[in-house]
């Protein structure tokens, strides 16, 4: 069809007539008085028909408003319809249907727009239905909105709805795990029915739920279960009355059989919730498992952001699980890749590169052998990439759907804490397997495997069964079973596969129970070490005995010793393993060493967001997950457990490659595991994502990429700060040893800062920056009311009313301190009737420790004689000085630093110092992101830029920091003199400039 050439054909209602014929609706012709119509028009016909779906077409002016009204009217009087309003003298017409909200297309037929031709197009290929359904489809394609985002909204809420219509005595999260397992399942059977797999029929699914509604027959009950069990999972000679379906393929796989939560809760699924599941979300969109095709279709990649959908905003914070963006997936996974075999042939990062574009036999063989693990699979993006990934360069070894059949079954791991995620991972993994199966008919198609032997739900952080990681236990004598019967039991249907399911758990006991010896040797090993270490001689001939050490680590080993033997009972009780564990259900691949390569993008969670009892068992199992400091601010992020619960996973010479946020290069939190991916590890690559379009998460977040190899690093080794391919911004590990923070810069301003470091000393050398004064309760403090005494009150400054050399503000600041810092003893009546009124909510802030309830918190430095302050947040550093009596009313709150400085001039040249336009750039290098491309430029920041001893005699500073508060022109001035005592090169000026946005060529003109 044409569709320009038709829609210019119609001049008159008659010609509709043949516009519906085209969308595949029957044509008729009824005249329709046009008083018979809820809404004025000049004529009116029924021009087509589809079951009880009529096409009612109207004449008049302005077509849009007309099929806006007319479609809502018919609506409200219970009438499914479709109005067509045209306006033959202007050309145009008007396409409207109303449900739950009325769309209404607007087409120019003289010159149709192509998005119009597509709008029409999409309507004749709709399913040639009735009703509510047809409408409900057609809405959605008038409206022209991005189907992947409707559909994730509908899904979200048939899974809510179908929960709330199971609420019973089943507990809600039990009767939404139901639903969502129910919805799953028709989801994955649309994408089948998309190839034409059951029976060959395009509308099965719609016609079996119309039929079964038709006989009375109960659609979860008599429809569906009969459907799921005894069809897709049984081989055709073993389903009885169920052939009655038709020719259906046996996809065994895990997805159609009885979960554990359905025996257990034994819910059947009213009618209605089945119908709302049709009718508001299957039925309204199409679906093709081919990604990346046509973008009106529901595609298997539209998954990812599904899960992320159904999970509510502060379950999403908690869990710290984002769907990550398909083009950064692949790049890291090439990146990754590349680092693989690079530590396993001996090659530079480009020579494994240019291997793999054209993999020869080594290449292939180490790619037919290595494992990948994800430990926290989300929706299964990395796995999913993997697979495409791996299928790629292993092309031509076999047919397509045979070979990522191969590489799903071999080579891809994955665990999650959420079964959601781990059910939309194994859904996403076996489209990619359908989508290339060229099987035409439904019987040759083969068996699905069974992922709930690869894609385990679990924690990968935290276990009863942590003694065994520590310990280093593995399977040994086990290992090859296991490896052979899961092997087995992935690629089993039927009887046999319930007989290997049973073996699987008998040899994961058995496993489990070698584990626990092999600890329980080690510890009492250890226990006996310590006791012999107590009954050991001193020099001066006398027994050592228990001291403190000694009794600490016993009583420790003692401990773990007792655990473990816990568990024997419990696995002699059982005979089964009640919770994930790497070493007892992938306890094969850890006695061969490990995994090849570990990726993923592990959760994101601050520690105030996690249990007390959780943080203290991180703590105590992860030596990377370490407070630096007091408050949340210094504490870590989870992603720091995943970091280094993935180095113990991975095979010597095996890679990790995980995106962590941006902040672990530089915040102290992130100290430890700096120091000992630096000094032990092999970093390939660290690159800061944060500006990077290709990283543009659904959330506000500050990425970077880390890829570290197992492997002591060599000599020389340079670690890339760019995933492009020859982008050509390296550094050398050996700068980034000893925790140091690794600044997140081109190389040019990176080489800049580390000579500038090795030249001279460092702010923090000399002075101690710290944050302003903090209130605990600010509306206590800020703003207070007017009857206040006036001594008590000064000016709050804020981060957002400095600029550079100028600090102005107006917030009024209630500040019961004397000039020294120190809290009033007694306070004056109005003030100490204020705080009497909050007595207890001053009391109660995190900070107080005693002492008159209205003292502030971090006062000494903000009333310092001569300060210098900048805020904590913003896009460039900016300073001010505030220095003598008349800046005394200026106090910094907790969203500046201050740092106190002993004269005046000192707190002028420093203030010059922090503005020129190089230490802003070297700021900006160690600063931690921000979002809208703000930074945090704290007292780490701060302390560690570089403070030649020549800049504190230089009073020409101080002079033009004088000059820039009266609002003379000093940059470029302030630039030279400080270009001057850096040393800086050309080379440094224009990488600093540059870093800095500015042209460098009028700065630092007499440095060089």
């Amino acid at each position: 069809m044409d569709t320009a050439l038709l829609l210019g054909r119609i001049t008159c209602l008659r010609d509709l007539a043949d516009l519906i014929g085209c969308l595949g609706h029957e044509p008729r012709w009824q005249d329709l008085p046009p008083e018979a119509l809820p809404v004025p028009a000049d004529c009116a016909a029924v021009v087509g028909q589809s079951g009880s779906f009529e096409w009612i077409a109207v004449g008049g002016v302005r077509p849009d408003e007309l099929a806006r009204r007319l479609s809502a009217a018919l609506a409200r009087r219970g009438r499914v319809v479709g109005v067509l309003a045209l306006d033959p003298t202007a050309r145009e017409l008007a396409i409207g249907i109303s449900l739950e909200r009325t769309v209404v297309a607007r087409v120019q037929l003289g010159h149709p727009a192509p998005a119009d031709c597509e709008r029409i197009r999409r309507l004749a290929a709709l399913p040639r239905t009735g009703g509510v359904a047809f409408a409900l489809r057609a809405t959605e394609v008038l409206e022209g909105e991005d189907p992947g985002r409707r559909f994730f909204a509908a899904f979200r809420e048939a899974v809510d709805r179908m929960a709330a219509g199971l609420a019973g005595p089943t507990a809600p999260s039990e009767c939404r795990a139901v639903a969502l397992i129910q919805l799953t399942r028709v989801l994955f059977l649309y994408f089948i029915q998309a190839k034409g797999w059951l029976d060959h029929r395009p509308d099965f699914l719609r016609e079996a739920v119309d039929d079964a509604l038709s006989r009375r027959r109960r659609l979860h009950r008599d429809l569906f279960q009969p459907l799921f069990f005894g069809t897709l999972n049984r081989q055709p000679a073993e389903r009885g009355r169920a052939r009655g379906f038709g020719r259906i393929p046996f996809l065994n796989g895990g997805l159609f059989e009885p979960h554990p939560l359905e025996r257990a809760c034994r819910l059947s699924i009213p009618d209605a919730c089945w119908r709302d599941a049709f009718d508001r979300l299957f039925e309204r969109f199409h679906f093709t498992v081919r990604e990346g095709g046509d973008a009106s279709r529901v595609a298997p990649d539209m998954l990812g952001r599904v899960f992320e959908g159904l999970m509510a905003p502060g379950d999403r914070r908690s869990s710290g699980a984002f769907y990550t963006p398909a083009a950064l997936v692949t790049r890291m996974l090439d990146a990754a890749l590349e680092a693989f075999v690079a530590e396993r042939v001996g090659l530079t990062t480009d020579e494994a590169r240019e291997r793999l574009r054209d993999p020869d036999d080594q290449v292939r063989a180490l790619l037919r052998e290595i494992t990948i693990l994800d430990p926290a699979v989300g929706s299964g993006a990395f796995l999913l990439g993997a697979l495409e990934r791996l299928a790629s360069l292993r092309a031509g070894e076999a047919p397509p759907e045979v070979l990522r059949r191969r590489i799903l079954e071999r080579n891809l791991f994955g665990v999650d804490l959420n079964p959601m995620a781990v059910r939309l991972t194994e859904l996403r993994l076996w489209l990619a397997v359908i989508a290339v199966d060229p099987a035409a008919e439904p019987e040759q198609v083969a068996p699905l495997s069974n992922l709930d032997g690869l894609v385990r739900q679990g924690d990968s952080l935290l276990d009863p069964a942590r003694s065994l990681a520590l310990l280093g236990a593995r399977p040994q004598r086990s290992a090859a079973t296991l490896r052979e019967l899961r092997a087995g039991f992935v690629q089993a249907s039927g009887p046999d596969k319930r007989a290997l399911l049973r073996r699987l758990r008998r040899a994961e006991a058995r496993a489990f129970e070698e584990c626990l010896e092999q600890a329980s040797e080690r510890l009492e090993r250890d226990i006996t070490e310590c006791l012999t270490a107590a009954r050991a001689g001193t020099l001066f001939g006398h027994r050592r005995g228990l001291d403190a050490e000694l009794r600490r680590r016993l009583r420790g080993l003692r401990a773990r010793l007792a655990t473990v033997r816990r568990m024997k009972r419990r696995l002699e009780r059982d005979g089964a393993v009640p919770w994930f564990s790497y070493e007892v259900h992938f306890g094969d691949v850890l006695a061969r060493g490990g995994f090849g390569l570990v990726v993923g993008n592990p959760p994101w969670v601050r520690a105030e967001q996690l249990r007390p009892e959780v943080r203290e068992q991180l703590a105590q199992r992860y030596r990377w997950w370490t407070a630096r400091g007091r408050g949340f601010r210094h504490q870590p992020d989870l992603s720091l457990a995943f970091a280094e619960r993935g180095m113990e996973l991975l095979a010597p010479g095996g890679v990790s490659a995980l995106l962590l946020p941006a902040k672990v290069a530089t915040t102290g939190y992130a100290r430890v595991m700096r120091g000992a991916l630096a000094e032990r590890c092999t970093v390939h690559a660290f690159a800061n994502l944060t500006d990077d379009p290709v990283a543009s998460f659904d959330a506000t977040t500050y990425p970077a990429v880390l890829i570290a190899a197992r492997a002591a690093p060599k000599p020389n080794h340079r670690v890339r700060l760019s995933l492009a391919p020859g982008a050509g911004h390296d550094c050398a590990q050996g700068r980034l040893t000893g925790g140091c923070p690794w600044p997140l810069a081109t190389p040019g301003v990176l080489d800049a800062l580390v000579r500038a470091l090795a030249e001279h000393p460092t702010i923090g050398d000399r002075f101690t920056p710290q944050l302003g004064v903090k209130t605990g309760a600010n509306a206590i403090f800020l703003d207070p009311p007017p009857e206040i005494e006036p001594a008590l009150i000064r000016l709050g400054l804020r981060g957002r009313d400095i600029r550079p050399f100028i600090a102005r503000t107006r917030v009024r600041l209630f500040f019961p301190h004397g000039p020294d810092g120190s809290p009033h003893r007694r306070l004056p009546e109005m003030a100490a009737r204020h705080v009497s009124r909050h007595d207890a909510a001053l009391r109660a802030r995190v900070d107080y420790r005693g002492g008159p309830p209205w003292t502030l918190f971090r006062v000494r430095a903000a009333v310092a004689l001569h300060r210098v302050v900048w805020p904590d947040l913003a896009r460039r550093l900016s300073a001010a000085a505030l220095t003598g009596p008349e800046a005394q009313g200026l106090i910094p709150l907790n969203s500046c630093y201050v740092l106190a400085a002993p004269d005046r001039a000192t707190a002028l040249l420093l203030t010059a110092w922090l503005n020129t336009t190089w230490l802003r750039a070297l700021a900006r290098a160690t600063a931690d992101p921000a979002a809208s491309g703000f930074a945090r430029f704290n007292a780490r920041v701060i302390a560690g830029l570089p403070l030649p001893t020549t800049v504190l005699s230089d009073l020409g500073l101080a002079r033009l920091a004088e000059l820039a508060a009266g609002g003379q022109p000093v940059q470029e001035e302030l630039d030279d003199v400080s270009a001057a005592h850096l040393s800086l090169s050309a080379a440094d000026r224009r990488a600093l400039a540059g870093a800095a946005g500015i042209d460098a060529v009028h700065r630092g003109r007499s440095a060089g």
